[in-house]
């Protein structure tokens, strides 16, 4: 068996954990960048039945159709975040109303915290998986398939739709580095392919 030069060996652990930690040091500054412009809504289900997935979709056109006017004004995430927080009653209410009028009467609880989103495309935008601050409704139990999009900047509306408008993608240029917009929207601007920058923050975004 062919020698290992004691010295090579400790050069090449060296190299591969300063490599390593260089990978999750740019993971954290591009995830942190992204989570911290936007801001999620996320609406769970009572339970998987299709009348109370039909419910979380009444629930989640009603909450959008009537918190437009809360966050018009805002101006970065941080202050949608806020403006949720102090109108968490208001939106539970709504919920509730709607749901009584929908026929049921399931409880419902509205937070703003941060919870772990999976990786989702939204019209010309990915977002890498994660940990976001979101808006949280949870219908009943809250075990069935559940909603999201973003609420900041305004990338879902009240039919369901979900529209990266130029609006929106000016918001989150103005909001991010070049490198993590690249990043979001898919655009090259270096010599990593930007496919390669989104994996890299995908998956060392479990190491975090």
């Amino acid at each position: 068996m062919k020698h290992i030069n004691p010295a090579r060996f400790f050069a090449l652990m060296l190299t591969l954990t300063l490599i390593f930690t260089l990978l999750i040091s740019y993971a954290k500054a591009v995830g942190s960048d992204i989570s911290d412009s936007v801001l999620r809504l996320h609406i769970l289900a009572n339970s998987n039945t299709d009348a109370d997935q039909q419910l979380k979709l009444a629930v989640r056109n009603r909450v959008l159709d009537e918190t437009q006017d809360i966050f018009k004004d805002a101006n970065s995430a941080m202050e949608s975040a806020r403006l949720a927080e102090e109108n968490s009653v208001l939106i539970q209410s709504i919920a509730e109303d709607e749901i009584s009028k929908q026929g049921f009467d399931y409880p419902v609880t509205v937070s703003v915290e941060e919870a772990a989103f999976p990786t989702r495309v939204y019209d010309g935008l990915a977002l890498p998986s994660g940990k976001y601050t979101a808006v949280r409704i949870k219908i009943g139990e809250a075990k069935g398939e559940n909603w999201w999009c973003v609420m900041y900047p305004p990338l879902c509306f009240a039919d369901g739709v979900v529209s990266a408008s130029d609006a929106a993608k000016s918001t989150l240029a103005d909001s991010l580095s070049d490198d993590s917009y690249s990043i979001v929207t898919g655009k090259d601007t270096g010599a990593i392919p930007v496919e390669i920058k989104f994996k890299i923050v995908e998956i060392f975004q479990n190491f975090l």
